[in-house]
């Protein structure tokens, strides 16, 4: 009774076993069509993070609203992921770098910035997702291969990062895509949630502190999670500055490492730094015209900085080296 009920259990599990091999694991397998199924194995538990109660970010809606807040964009480090390949999606290896590969020769994709992904799991490369009709996005982007990997951008260049700008998709179905970010010095800042499809979800923020790394996951692997339009930096941000209340007020240098000189025509009475979140850092008093305050014991990141002179103020951003 036992051998006869085991041949055919033996036969099922035999059967299930080949059909699981057929499933997509990767994107380029499922773009491919060579399975309209995603396989999520039972132990395909994927790493996540609760939102950071951590209030050291501001958000921006738009690319038009992060323009306006940047002053100095034109000096941010913009990769479009143009001079790539010409087909519709393509395997990279295993980054998307300054140094070339598969898919970009060397040099052509800005330096400072490594798209790679979490390496989980069998075909954990990179792709790239073409713009035109195959997948309806208006411009080119990367992506992680697989789909129980995530995306990451890792940030390797010599000037800090405190503002990034980017274009998300999800070419092949609409869903949720986590962002987090991770900082130079606390780890994780923030974990946020972004509704994406084909049609481009912006992100865009500055940081108090310096941004070490990216990682874009949709948490139920079915989705690829593609960055396109993407824009990294040092924001130089200020912020409800009154002209004809401070006239010809200037600060340099921005970033700083140890002082920053504030030069105007009017005395300046007082000058307090802030973190981002409104934590109260250091206040300075002074009647000069040309003050300088010390900086070099603050972390690298962006701060606000009030300048009062009688009863006018200024409110500027400034970033710490």
């Amino acid at each position: 009774m036992k051998q006869t009920l085991f041949i055919p259990i033996l036969i099922l599990c035999c059967v299930l076993t080949v059909a699981s091999q057929t499933h997509s694991t990767t994107a380029s397998d499922f773009l491919s069509g060579s399975s309209d199924v995603i396989a999520l194995p039972e132990d395909s538990s994927s790493p996540i993070y609760e939102n950071s109660q951590q209030q050291s970010l501001v958000f921006y809606s738009t690319l038009d609203e992060f323009q306006a807040a940047c002053t100095n964009v034109d000096s941010l480090t913009f990769e479009d992921f143009e001079g790539g390949p010409v087909e519709d999606f393509k395997k990279c290896g295993t980054a998307i770098s300054s140094r070339g590969g598969d898919c970009y020769p060397a040099d052509e994709i800005q330096e400072g910035v490594v798209f790679t992904n979490s390496g989980a799991d069998v075909g954990a490369t990179m792709i790239f997702i073409n713009s035109g009709p195959f997948f309806s996005i208006p411009d080119p982007g990367v992506s992680s291969n697989n789909f129980f990997s995530s995306t990451h951008v890792v940030f390797k260049g010599e000037s800090p990062v405190t503002s990034v700008a980017f274009d998300l998709y999800s070419p092949i179905g609409d869903g949720m895509i986590n962002v987090r970010i991770f900082g130079e010095t606390t780890g994780l800042i923030d974990s946020v949630f972004f509704d994406a499809s084909e049609v481009a979800q912006f992100v865009g923020f500055t940081s108090e502190e310096e941004i070490v790394r990216l990682e874009l996951q949709n948490l139920e692997n079915v989705l690829i999670e593609t960055v396109a339009q993407f824009y990294f930096g040092s924001c130089d941000i200020v912020l409800d500055v009154d002209n004809t209340s401070l006239s010809n007020i200037s600060f340099f240098p921005n970033p700083a490492d140890n002082e920053i000189t504030i030069d105007t025509e009017e005395a300046i009475d007082k000058i307090v730094v802030y973190a981002l979140d409104g934590r109260l850092l250091t206040s300075y008093s002074t009647k000069s015209v040309s003050p300088s305050i010390d900086v070099s014991m603050l972390p690298s990141g962006v701060y606000f900085m009030e300048v009062y002179s009688m009863e006018k103020v200024g409110t500027f951003k400034f970033v710490k080296e």
